[in-house]
């Protein structure tokens, strides 16, 4: 069973359908937070208030909306807000849209020089300590862009959809966060092998139960907190 068919199952009152959901996608939502924030406390909040959200913002849902990105949008605002209460924001360069040339090709694969591919190495079971470090020290917007796209699997038009740029700009963040890495592994190379990969954060105990998410969610409508839940495939 598809995510859009759980979320219609859920709607239609099977309890057992959120849950599901929830267990499909906490690794993605924790691996997000964690690495946007680089703090395991930090990461579980966010990860709890996601599906809280989610709870209460899927009545609103519009069918035929991928899931997945949806859910990381709202995990991804989230991310943001706690940068900018934290003072953690990155500034970056203006990013000029790609060219119409630039736009027809993948830009990971417009590097002039040659050489191991850093984000080959991002999605395999054993990665670098160093390149867990480059993605690190990557501005917030590079990073986040880079584990959505190779180690979440967003397509280019998903991920556009779940960061709120557009598809041009999601390309040249890539291309410059590509550039970063080769840089920041070319400087740290000889380092030991270590790993980055999908099971390299953990999350604890996260999920609390529909009841405890539909009291959660309760509060957030009374706070106006709702407000900055994307809604319609936003």
């Amino acid at each position: 069973m598809n995510d859009e068919e759980l979320v219609q199952r859920h709607l239609l009152g099977d309890e057992n359908a959120f849950p599901e959901l929830v267990q499909r996608h906490i690794r993605s939502i924790y691996n997000l937070a964690y690495r946007s924030t680089g703090d395991g406390m930090e990461a579980e909040n966010i990860a709890q208030e996601t599906f809280a959200r989610a709870y209460a913002a899927l009545p609103r849902w519009q069918p035929g909306t991928p899931f997945k990105p949806w859910l990381l949008t709202i995990a991804l605002n989230l991310c943001r807000n706690w940068a900018r209460r934290a003072g953690r924001e990155q500034p970056i360069a203006q990013a000029h849209p790609a060219s119409e040339d630039e736009a027809e090709d993948d830009p990971l694969d417009r590097l002039a020089d040659p050489g191991p591919d850093p984000l080959e190495m991002l999605v395999a079971a054993e990665t670098s300590e160093a390149l867990e470090r480059a993605v690190q020290a990557l501005p917030l917007p590079y990073r986040q862009a880079i584990i959505l796209r190779y180690v979440e699997g967003l397509s280019y038009e998903e991920l556009a959809q779940t960061l709120g740029l557009p598809l041009n700009t999601v390309r040249t963040h890539l291309l410059r966060a590509k550039e970063r890495l080769r840089r920041a592994l070319t400087e740290g190379m000889g380092r030991e092998a270590d790993g980055l990969s999908r099971d390299s954060a953990a999350p604890g105990p996260l999920w609390r139960g529909v009841a405890e998410c539909r009291r959660e969610a309760a509060s957030m409508r009374a706070s106006g907190r709702l407000r900055r839940v994307p809604q319609r495939g936003a």
